[in-house]
């Protein structure tokens, strides 16, 4: 099954951001969820997504037909398709990502100092 770069950033989106929920409810039998609208409104605050919120909208209803995620209780899940969708792209991105971390941390030594140079 063949998914747009779009479909797949909406996605992994979902998938981070319910990751995230559930973090504060790891050690108790309660999971977090989240509503079309809200999901909607959470991309358009952040500036990650340059879409109306009806192509969301649309780009979710995809996604469900697809049977990737489901519309269940007025809530947004990830189906189990959904989430080897997921799997296989954080496979491909988390070398990319250890990289970045560790750059930023500066946990990165060198053999030697770096040499500086003028512009």
């Amino acid at each position: 099954m063949k998914l747009s770069k779009k479909h797949q950033f909406i996605l992994y989106s979902l998938m981070l951001y319910l990751k995230k929920l559930n973090k504060r409810f790891k050690h108790q039998p309660l999971e977090a969820s989240v509503s079309k609208i809200d999901f909607i409104k959470l991309l358009k605050k952040l500036n990650i997504v340059e879409k109306t919120q009806r192509s969301l909208y649309k780009n979710l209803e995809i996604l469900e037909k697809k049977k990737l995620i489901k519309y269940e209780n007025r809530f947004l899940k990830l189906t189990k398709k959904g989430l080897k969708l997921n799997q296989k792209k954080e496979k491909e991105l988390y070398p990319y990502l250890k990289l970045i971390l560790k750059l930023e941390k500066g946990k990165i030594h060198s053999i030697k100092p770096s040499q500086s140079y003028f512009k």
